[in-house]
C-alpha cells in the first residue's frame, strides 16, 4: 500500500511539473509575441519620424518625442534609410539628425548591454564624423572584450578619418592570429592614408611573420610605387608566408615592372607561393608569361593547377590556344585533364552569354 501511495505522489508531482512547464512556455510565447509587436510598432514610429525629418520642406522639423530617439532601434532604422537614399538626400538626413542631437543618443548606445545594439550604433556613427564620435568609439575599443566589436570600432574610425594607431591594429591582428578580412581592410586604409606609420612599424626588428605578412599585403593598397622595392625584396624571404604576402601586395600595387619578379616565383619550392604568383599575374592582366603558367597545369599541387587554368582562361585567345594544346597533349594526363575542365567551363560561360 505504501508503494502505491508513493507512485501516486510521484505521478501527481510530475503532472504538476508538466502543467507548470506548459504554462511557462505559453507565458513566454505571449511575452515574446507582445515584445515583437511592441518593437514592430516602435520601429514604425521611428521610421515615420525619420521620414518626416527627411522630407520636411521647410527644413525646420523638430523631434518632439525625445524618448523615441533613445531607442535601441534607431541605428538600425537609420542604416535602412541610408541604404535607400543617396547624395543630397543622405546629407540632408544626417544634417537634420545632427541638429536634433540624434547622434548623441547613438553614441550613448555604445554602452548598451546588448552586443548587436552596439554593433548597429558603430555602423551608424560612421555617418557622423567628428571628435565626439572619435572619442566615443575609442572608448568602446579600449573597454570592449569582444574582438568583433573592437574591429568594428576601428572600421568606424577609418570611415570618419580618425585613423587608429598602427600598433593598435597590429595588436588585434596578433590576437586574432592573422586577423579578419575587416581588419585587413582597416590596415589597407592605413597604408593608403598613413603609409609612413605603416612603414615605420614594418621596419621594427621584433615583428612576427604574421605581422610582416599583413603589412606587406596592405602595402599594395598604398597606391605608392615607392613600396615596390620592399615588396620585391620580400619575395626572397625564407618564409613562404612572407613571399606569398609580398606577391599579394604586388598584385594590388599593379606596377607593370613587378611582373618579372613575380614570374620568378612561378618556380618557387612552396606550392602556395607558386599559386600566389600565378594569381598575381592574372590579377595584373599580364600574359607575357603564358607559356610558363601553362607549364603549371601539371603541377603536383591541385591549387596551382587550378590557378594556372584560371589565369589562362582570362588571357583571351592566347590562353585558350594554350589550354587546347594542353588538352590534346599526350603523356601528360594531369595537364590534359585540368585544361579540359577549364575549356569546358569557358564553353559553358560562352553559351550563357
Amino acid at each position: 500500500m505504501n508503494y502505491l501511495a508513493i507512485i501516486w505522489q510521484v505521478a501527481f508531482v510530475l503532472i504538476v511539473l508538466s502543467l507548470v512547464w506548459m504554462a511557462t512556455l505559453v507565458l513566454l510565447r505571449i511575452v515574446r509575441t507582445q515584445k515583437k509587436a511592441y518593437f514592430s510598432h516602435l520601429r514604425q514610429k521611428i521610421t515615420e519620424a525619420m521620414a518626416a525629418i527627411l522630407w520636411d520642406e521647410t527644413g525646420q522639423a523638430v523631434i518632439e518625442d525625445r524618448s523615441l530617439w533613445k531607442s535601441q532601434m534607431v541605428p538600425e532604422v537609420f542604416l535602412d534609410f541610408m541604404a535607400l537614399v543617396r547624395g543630397e538626400e543622405r546629407d540632408r538626413l544626417v544634417r537634420r539628425l545632427e541638429r536634433n542631437r540624434v547622434d548623441d543618443d547613438m553614441r550613448r548606445l555604445l554602452r548598451h548591454p546588448r552586443k548587436f545594439v552596439r554593433f548597429a550604433a558603430l555602423e551608424a556613427l560612421a555617418y557622423f564624423p567628428g571628435l565626439p564620435t572619435a572619442k566615443s568609439v575609442d572608448s568602446l575599443i579600449e573597454r570592449s572584450l569582444s574582438p568583433e566589436l573592437r574591429v568594428a570600432g576601428m572600421r568606424t574610425l577609418v570611415e570618419i578619418k580618425s585613423y587608429p594607431a598602427v600598433p593598435d591594429v597590429m595588436a588585434e591582428i596578433t590576437k586574432l592570429n592573422g586577423g579578419s578580412r575587416s581588419l585587413h581592410a582597416v590596415l589597407s586604409k592605413l597604408a593608403l592614408h598613413r603609409l609612413r606609420d605603416v612603414l615605420a612599424y614594418l621596419d621594427r626588428p621584433d615583428i612576427t611573420d604574421i605581422e610582416r605578412a599583413a603589412l606587406l599585403r596592405a602595402l599594395g593598397s598604398s597606391a605608392d610605387y615607392s613600396v615596390m622595392d620592399r615588396l620585391t625584396y620580400a619575395l626572397e624571404h625564407g618564409s613562404a608566408m612572407i613571399r606569398a604576402a609580398a606577391l599579394e601586395g604586388l598584385a594590388r600595387l599593379e606596377h607593370p615592372e613587378a611582373a618579372p619578379s613575380i614570374a620568378r616565383r612561378l618556380k618557387d619550392d612552396d606550392w602556395s607561393v607558386r599559386a600566389g604568383a600565378v594569381r598575381a599575374l592574372r590579377e595584373m592582366s599580364f600574359d607575357g608569361y603564358a607559356d610558363d603558367i601553362a607549364a603549371l597545369l601539371s603541377d603536383p599541387a591541385w591549387m596551382v593547377q587550378f590557378e594556372a587554368a584560371q589565369a589562362l582562361s582570362h588571357m583571351g585567345v592566347t590562353g585558350r590556344n594554350l589550354l587546347e594544346m594542353s588538352a590534346r597533349a599526350i603523356g601528360n594526363e594531369t595537364a590534359s585533364r585540368t585544361a579540359s575542365l577549364a575549356l569546358a567551363e569557358l564553353s559553358a560561360a560562352e553559351a550563357l552569354q
